[in-house]
């Protein structure tokens, strides 16, 4: 009897977690375990990353006619560069993302625009190669890195085509980041008022000063990492520098140094209606500060999440 192969497995229980958050999409922005299911605070916060974007791709509009969005959930980017009218194929795991994906585009009348795949990337072909390959927080978890990403670019992007690639930098936080609010949060106002029941809950720990358990098990939590994210499929690579080592790195920027995660403290986990007002407020300083900040290399490096614009290096 043939092995079952692991990978195809993962793929498998990947695709199923996200049908499962596409299927409870509206309890996640209900009760919000996470700043980017706030919409609108999460437009301010990935506003530096999106004025970025939107520069790097109207800059080359004469280079960009088509792209692939690796893991492209509902849509949302190729939407986005289908009205600028470029040729978006967007590509997912999860059948149901790719279904939204799909009606999203009728809706907002550009379907002649835009394709959708339920897939693996790793084995679909487009019909022809694109100017752009892109990824926003997929690249990451692929087996063999190194390995995928050429088989990609070797599959789906022109030889003078270009990447642009926004994916983790750094887990967790700056430890200065981490000193401040686990000092609010034991303080005696932040005993009253942050949410201690529901971040429990979330996080699967027991108290501030306890790791998070083990995620493993048969039931999936989609206010959990997916599977292959618990695997971290494939093995951890400093991206920054593997790109500046493979690629002629265009431009790269860093985000979310510290607004991202007080908004989860301030806001996401906060009981008080005056605080999560107050913060509010406070926010769109809060990421001017980032962005500031986010220009010094001793920042960068926590950064939670990196873009990267590239071309392959010229051959000699």
């Amino acid at each position: 009897m043939t092995e079952p192969d692991p990978q195809k497995q993962l793929l498998a229980k990947e695709a199923e977690f996200w049908d499962l958050q596409e299927d409870k999409i509206d309890s996640l922005y209900a009760r919000p375990h996470d700043w980017r299911f706030v919409p609108k605070l999460a437009e301010k916060i990935i506003q530096p990353r999106v004025d970025t974007l939107l520069r790097l791709i109207d800059g080359n509009k004469d280079r960009i006619k088509s792209l692939v969005d690796i893991g492209c959930g509902n849509g949302w980017l190729c939407h986005a560069m289908a009205k600028r009218g470029i040729h978006s194929i967007g590509i997912d795991l999860s059948p149901k993302k790719i279904e939204t994906a799909k009606r999203m585009a009728k809706e907002q009348g550009i379907a002649d625009r835009c394709e959708f795949v339920a897939g693996d990337v790793m084995e679909w072909r487009p019909r022809e190669k694109v100017d752009l390959l892109t990824s926003h927080g997929s690249l990451h978890h692929f087996p063999a890195f190194h390995d995928a990403l050429q088989h990609m670019l070797a599959h789906h992007l022109k030889p003078d085509g270009l990447m642009l690639f926004v994916e983790p930098n750094h887990e967790g936080m700056a430890p200065e980041v981490v000193q401040f609010l686990m000092k609010c949060a034991k303080s005696w106002w932040g005993k009253r008022v942050f949410d201690f029941a529901f971040y429990y809950e979330v996080t699967g720990q027991t108290s501030l000063d306890t790791p998070p358990p083990p995620t493993d098990g048969p039931d999936m939590n989609i206010r959990h990492e997916s599977p292959a994210g618990k695997e971290f499929f494939g093995e951890h690579i400093e991206l920054d520098d593997y790109f500046a080592e493979h690629f002629e790195v265009i431009e790269r920027h860093f985000y979310h140094y510290f607004s991202s995660h007080a908004t989860n403290a301030f806001y996401v986990f906060m009981k008080s209606k005056l605080i999560r007002g107050i913060w509010r407020l406070l926010l769109p300083m809060m990421v001017r500060r980032d962005t500031r900040l986010l220009k010094d290399p001793k920042y960068q490096q926590f950064a939670e999440d990196g873009l990267w614009f590239l071309r392959r290096k010229a051959s000699r």
